[in-house]
């Protein structure tokens, strides 16, 4: 959380044992803050059609992505292809351009 910066773009994930899927972007309107020990964020938009772990691994087998490898992480960086991808896979999100 300490790299992330004012402005990006994160998807919001949930990370349940029955539902672990990307649901929605949000972004990043305070960096890392030690009071807190976080970040704040504000919601971007929903994505049209959740994106599920299961679907991930299928569409992007192949790809290093650490969510395969600990999908309860809570941060980690996406790289732009991963994002892209998954981004189409749930048909974009509300209010994308």
């Amino acid at each position: 959380m300490k790299s992330m910066k004012l402005g990006d773009l994160c998807f919001f994930y949930h990370s349940g044992a029955k539902s672990r899927r990307v649901v929605g972007v949000v972004e990043v309107v305070r960096k890392w803050y030690d009071e807190g020990a976080a970040v704040d964020v504000k919601a971007v938009g929903e994505m049209r059609a959740a994106v599920g772990l299961a679907e991930m691994k299928k569409e992007l087998k192949g790809v290093e992505f650490a969510l395969f490898r600990q999908p309860r992480l809570s941060v980690l960086p996406v790289e732009k292809g991963v994002w892209e991808r998954v981004c189409r896979m749930g048909g974009g999100y509300e209010d994308d351009d």
